[in-house]
């Protein structure tokens, strides 16, 4: 799965979309996952598209994704670093190589950030979204590990669980809360992709 998410860290409105290749189906996709029909139920919803044979195209995702702000420019983008060059390719072929891209880990340094910031700002309901099976799912998969100095970093809580959307909404809401403690700069939204 790939995944994005939309914050504006003035208003916390946030967004998620994800992505599967066609191949195989969603009903198949879903049943070896366990999750029976929830992957074509988020797609009824709008919340989960399909693109490429199998593999998502990342820069038509990433081009789909920006079609979601309607003529908004982006402030930033954060992405993991795993992906590195894909992404490059990516921003410059959806006109998008000036915008900042911020590159974050998921390990213990970034990770933990990232997960703290998240935390702070959910806690203080700096985050408003509508219902989202994507996002609940995603966040019910999800579980945060915990090293001896009792740092978390996000990680799966079962091998065949999809936590990139919340992967992706923890890196775009600790980057807007990152943005809007930084010097005043031309608004916009955050967006996670992982």
């Amino acid at each position: 799965m790939s995944a994005a998410a939309l914050y504006w860290p003035e208003t916390g409105r946030l967004e998620a979309v994800g992505a599967f290749p066609c191949k195989p189906g969603l009903a198949d996709r879903g049943a070896a996952d366990g999750v029976s029909g929830r992957y074509s139920e988020m797609h009824e919803r709008g919340e989960l598209v399909t693109m490429g044979e199998t593999t998502v195209p990342v820069g038509r995702f990433i081009g789909d994704v920006v079609a979601m702000l309607d003529g908004q420019a982006p402030a930033a983008i954060v992405g993991d670093r795993f992906r590195h060059a894909e992404f490059l390719e990516a921003l410059r072929d959806a006109g998008l190589d000036r915008v900042p891209f911020i590159w974050r880990g998921f390990g213990w340094k970034d990770g933990s950030e990232d997960v703290e910031r998240f935390r702070r700002a959910l806690f203080e309901q700096k985050i408003r979204t509508v219902p989202s099976l994507l996002l609940r799912s995603a966040f019910a998969d999800a579980i945060t590990l915990v090293d001896p100095a009792g740092n978390h970093k996000l990680a799966k809580a079962r091998s065949t669980g999809r936590i990139d959307p919340a992967a992706a909404t923890v890196l775009a809401v600790a980057q807007g809360v990152r943005m809007t403690s930084a010097p005043r700069g031309n608004g916009g939204a955050s967006h996670g992709v992982d």
